[in-house]
């Protein structure tokens, strides 16, 4: 589990790092596949994380068919270097916390606790997911309009 959150991690600083909109949507629909992974390891119930993962699909599906149609000629470009560096060395950071001792009512043994209900879904043990879903949709959205205050326009004009 720790490893998809690794992934997760080095997912978002690709997310971060491209500058084609084909490589946006790759990058988002894998973070969302290895969020529904870790949900669904963490849940007695993971068909919620699944259809909910169904439903995201649908939505970028018809988002990259939009995306496609504005930028078919579009080459893939670099990927900007330092930032890369800079989540790879968080990556590093977080598995060399990840081989610190673990505590015995960690992430797994929560799974199996007799008392775990639908309605705890704020349980303390799910807050680093939380915070980084936060985080995540922060940055998307800072990213957004940063990539639409440039143009001051839409994103294709009627020629």
């Amino acid at each position: 589990m720790n490893l998809t959150l690794i992934f997760l991690t080095l997912v978002g600083g690709l997310f971060l790092a491209s500058n084609t909109p084909h490589m946006l949507i790759i990058s988002l629909l894998t973070s969302t596949l290895l969020i529904v992974i870790l949900l669904g390891f963490l849940e007695s119930f993971p068909w919620l994380s699944y259809i909910l993962f169904l439903i995201f699909l649908g939505g970028i599906l018809i988002l990259f068919t939009y995306i496609s149609s504005l930028s078919s000629n579009l080459l893939f470009g670099k990927i900007k270097l330092e930032l890369m560096v800079s989540f790879v060395m968080l990556t590093l950071m977080l598995s060399a916390l990840d081989s610190a001792p673990h505590n015995p009512s960690g992430w797994m043994s929560f799974k199996y606790d007799s008392g775990m209900l639908m309605s705890e879904l704020f349980a303390p043990v799910f807050y680093f997911l939380y915070h980084y879903l936060f985080g995540y949709l922060l940055i998307t959205l800072l990213y957004v309009v940063m990539i639409m205050k440039v143009y001051y326009a839409p994103l294709r004009s009627a020629v």
